[in-house]
């Protein structure tokens, strides 16, 4: 009798834990879709995509400190202000750091905060070797402008300049003012450029409304169960460390090893790095993203996600397993990604070193990580970091009159997008304002294949030339819906 009251009673927590798990992912309803008045403009893209092609010319490859010769990037200026003449002539241009730019369009209603729309003009070097196409030549073919930085990112500054270009033709003025922030070293962590822009407005005493950068990115929803594409808009970054793991050890000839060598001692190490990974953990960008989703997924998605606070313990997992992209989500990735030893084949080494590369999510920060690595590796390894480590940035505010506008705009010139805030797990100028704004936004207007993305840094990167006219429509429909 008393098994079958148990086993009665285990039953009826059964069925009550699975009513109340199906009546909570029921009652997440969809938003309900405003009405828009929005008529998308007619862009040249052919006439956009020769200005992109006119600024991938010009190679603005960055460079190694600020007392190297940047003369490009002034050459690349007065092609900016060549081919966009009203920008130019409506425009204060302000030089930061020899290099690094502001041009700012004075609005007219001065009660208002202005918007900072930030580009980098650095590059990653190309050596030409593999490219189907020089990668300085800005070659136009197959509706693609080919070349370093069509894609990271001159295509997103033309887009953004084409946008306000095309209203001041037409006569319209901003009310507020826009402020069009380039720095010059955005690929060694924007310590010239964006950092020091950010100190001379901080200096000036601006406030801003708003930033916008490059970072979050268009997905095919599928792999959340959802069947319509994913716009995310980049409400914070992670941090950023490379931790250097040396062992000392007695070096001599490799014809008599010792019983433990240096690289040996140095594998271990590493292979224990990548065994013992971080463990996941919900961050508020993760848990808005995931409830920004969760109406839109098919009913098992949506029944675990709308349960996140019971199922925690196998969602966690689970998404660290689905795809490295929701990995990255939910926790600090640590990847190996160098390894020295002796100069010749033959010779034990007296030190050997490698690097993990660590993107260190919120909560976290240089110095757990850096502890979490030395518990797992043990103290026989010793553990430093380089130059330029950074924690984790700031989350931005997603109940702001900023992302609801950000947020319609997407909506208004994508349309069908599924809108909804992440953590951006790679790194853009847009961590240096949190100064001047809670509102600091990453986004990126081109929809890209796999492949395409792929490109960037590496070979053959290209703009696909529709998502450049598709970009500029974005930041001119941005421009109306916040500073006209």
């Amino acid at each position: 009798m008393a098994g079958q009251i148990i086993g009665y009673t285990l039953l009826a927590l059964a069925v009550l834990f699975i009513s109340v798990t199906v009546a909570r992912a029921l009652a997440v309803k969809k938003p309900k879709i405003e009405d828009s008045e929005y008529v998308p403009h007619e862009i040249d893209k052919h006439a956009v995509a020769e200005k992109l092609s006119g600024a991938v010319r010009i190679k603005t490859v960055t460079l190694p400190d600020n007392d190297a010769d940047g003369s490009v990037f002034y050459e690349y200026q007065r092609y900016i202000e060549s081919v966009f003449p009203k920008v130019t002539e409506n425009a204060e241009k302000i030089l930061v750091n020899k290099y690094a730019v502001i041009y700012k369009i004075k609005g007219s209603d001065e009660t208002l905060l202005p918007a900072a729309v930030l580009a980098h003009q650095d590059v990653v070097p190309a050596d030409p070797e593999g490219w189907e196409a020089d990668p300085f030549g800005g070659e136009i073919r197959d509706g693609y402008v080919y070349g370093r930085g069509s894609q990271d990112m001159k295509s997103q500054m033309i887009a953004a300049l084409e946008g306000l270009e095309i209203l001041l033709t037409e006569g319209k003025r901003p009310r507020r003012t826009i402020l069009f922030c380039f720095g010059h070293d955005e690929e060694l962590r924007g310590t010239y450029g964006a950092y020091e822009i950010s100190k001379y407005l901080e200096n000036s005493g601006v406030r801003l409304e708003y930033v916008i950068d490059e970072g979050g990115t268009v997905l095919d929803g599928k792999i959340l169960g959802i069947d319509k594409k994913i716009a995310l808009v980049g409400t914070c970054e992670k941090g950023y460390a490379d931790y250097i793991l040396k062992v000392k050890k007695d070096g001599g000839h490799a014809s008599a090893p010792t019983r433990r060598t240096a690289v040996g001692m140095l594998a271990e190490a590493i292979y224990k790095v990548e065994k013992h990974k971080m463990r996941p953990h919900w961050t508020k960008p993760t848990k808005e993203m995931f409830a920004a989703l969760a109406p839109h997924m098919n009913f098992p998605f949506k029944l675990a996600l709308a349960n996140r606070d019971i199922l925690s313990p196998l969602l966690k997992p689970l998404l660290c397993l689905v795809s490295p992209f929701t990995n990255c989500l939910m926790r600090t990735t640590l990847a190996p990604t160098q390894a020295e030893g002796a100069s010749t084949p033959n010779t034990l080494p007296g030190v050997a070193e490698g690097t993990v590369n660590a993107r260190i999510n919120t909560g976290e920060s240089v110095q757990s990580v850096q502890a979490h690595i030395q518990k797992t590796v043990g103290k026989h390894v010793e553990i430093s970091t380089l130059e330029g480590s950074i924690d984790p940035s700031p989350v931005s505010d997603t109940s702001s009159e900023a992302y609801a506008m950000l947020k319609k705009t997407i909506g208004e010139v994508f349309s069908g997008y599924i809108v909804a805030p992440y953590p951006f797990i790679a790194a853009s100028d847009a961590k240096h304002y949190y100064n001047l704004t809670d509102n600091v936004y990453r986004f990126t207007p081109f929809e890209k294949s796999v492949e395409d993305a792929n490109r960037i840094h590496g070979l053959n990167e290209r703009q696909d030339i529709d998502m450049l006219a598709e970009g500029t429509r974005f930041f001119l429909r941005l421009y109306e819906n916040t500073c006209l």
